[in-house]
Formats: C-alpha cells, structure tokens, sequence
C-alpha cells in the first residue's frame, strides 16, 4: 500500500471518528447494562448526555421513586471539570405489579436524559459518576457501575446517541395540561387521603405516579374514578416525609407514553 493511500485513509478515519468517545463501553450487571452517551456538542450552551439502561427481557429497573419494592437510581457526581449544572430527567415509567406489592419501573431500554451545562462554553468538560441501582425478575439484584465521559464545544454529532436521548427526552413529563392530559385539584380528606382529580381525553387509559420528598416512603395512587373525561386519585399520605431541602410532592400524570408534573408543597396536615 503506497504512502498516498496511507495518508487518505488516514484523512478518511479522522472525518468519520469523533474527536471524543461519545458514549462509555457498557457496563454489565446481571439482567442488563448501563453505559454513558452524548450526542455531541453544545446545543444552546448545553450538552446533552443520557444514562442508558439495556434489561435482558422479562427484566425492569426503576424511576426516580420505586414505589413499594425497589430500588432507585441513586446518581452520585464524583468529579466533574467545567461543569455548572448538571441536571438529570425521567421520562414516564409504567406500574408493575408482582402480586405483592406496587412498583414503578422501566422495561427493556431506557435513557435518563441529562442536561449539562458548562461553566465555560469554550473549554472541555468532564463528567463522572457512581451509579446504583436495582434490576430485577423473578429475583431483584443491585447494580453499580463507575462511568466517566469527556466533552468539547469540538465535538462531532453522535446521531446514534442523539436518537435514543431524543426518544425519551421526548417522553419527560412537562408542565401540563398537554396531550390531553390536566391536573384539577388535589384535596386533602379527614380519612388522610389525597384526593387528585385529573383531566383526561376520552380514549385514554391514564396512570398516576408520586414521589414524596426524599425520606418519604409512599405507596401508588389508586384509580377511584374515571368517566366523562376525568378521572379522580386516592393517594394514602402514610409514610409521606419533608425535610429542610424539600417539601414538594411530585405528581406525574401520564397516557401512552406521555405525560405532565404537578408539583405540590406538602401541607403539615397531610404528615402521619
């Protein structure tokens, strides 16, 4: 092979390979992997990163609140450099229910979008994070995982890795109403239930899910009505919990595959 070949192949690699990996090798767990990706440069002064869960079949992992069995994502920054924000983002989960207690989980694949923000839009970045998890079938096993990944305003588009962030970034529950879907009211009764009614558009099978602040552990909210366009939640505020950083009380409202977020300060009454 002569050097003039060489040397055009060696142009053709450095336009076709990203000046930086653009996602992590897969790390395995039993029942799935989990892996970092990035679709590439800024965009709007941000990047936009995502943690991937792949579940073999039959296997789930969980949302942001497991529900009553679980274990959650617990994403900790160990280092980062020239980063200001780091924001990370659930996309709608789905009920389980194993014939003994309520879950809030995902199935088969799932991106955690992440949304970061450099200190410097002109300087590299870096990110790394420990990452622990539950990942569970017939048995429920934790998972953990040590990932780090490099980012420039140089970067190229990872058109893979911008496809599956974009897939559920699309699916993030908004501030609603939206897609038919609404929050009406939320009330509390003298039974210690909150009552959520919702608006949902005819043809809708709609779910509910709720997340206290962090110490809180609560179940799922229970379907009590639903006709006409509305449906109405019963929520038990057992074993709901604030603390000094937080007293807000998620609420997401979903319908296939979409979904919008209530948020609602929680009242010293609705305590147990």
């Amino acid at each position: 092979m002569t050097k003039t070949v060489l040397t055009f192949l060696a142009a053709l690699l450095c336009t076709l390979v990203p000046a930086r990996a653009a996602m992590t090798d897969w790390v395995e767990v039993h029942g799935g992997a989990v892996r970092l990706i990035s679709s590439g440069p800024l965009q709007d002064g941000r990047y936009q990163a995502g943690l991937e869960f792949l579940m073999e079949p039959g296997w789930h992992t969980y949302w942001r609140y497991a529900g009553e069995a679980g274990i959650p994502p617990q994403i900790t920054v160990t280092k980062s450099d020239n980063v200001a924000a780091f924001d990370i983002l659930y996309p709608v989960p789905e009920r389980y229910d194993d014939g003994f207690s309520e879950s809030i989980v995902y199935h088969d694949g799932i991106v955690l979008p992440f949304v970061i923000t450099p200190a410097s839009a002109a300087d590299p970045a870096r990110l790394e994070i420990e990452v622990f998890f539950g990942i569970c079938k017939d048995i429920c096993v934790p998972g953990d995982a040590s990932l780090a990944l490099d980012f420039g305003p140089e970067d190229r588009d990872d058109k893979l890795a911008g496809r599956l962030i974009q897939r559920d970034l699309a699916a993030v529950p908004g501030a609603g109403p939206a897609d038919g879907l609404g929050f009406r009211s939320v009330s509390f009764d003298d039974a210690g239930y909150l009552m959520v009614e919702t608006e949902v558009a005819e043809n809708q099978e709609p779910d509910l899910f709720a997340a206290g602040p962090e110490g809180s552990f609560i179940g799922l909210p229970k379907l009590v009505s639903h006709s006409d366009g509305i449906a109405v939640w019963r929520l038990s505020t057992k074993g709901l919990a604030t603390n000094p950083d937080d007293d807000q009380l998620r609420f997401v409202l979903t319908a296939n595959g979409s979904g919008i977020e209530l948020l609602e300060r929680v009242r010293p009454e609705w305590l147990q």
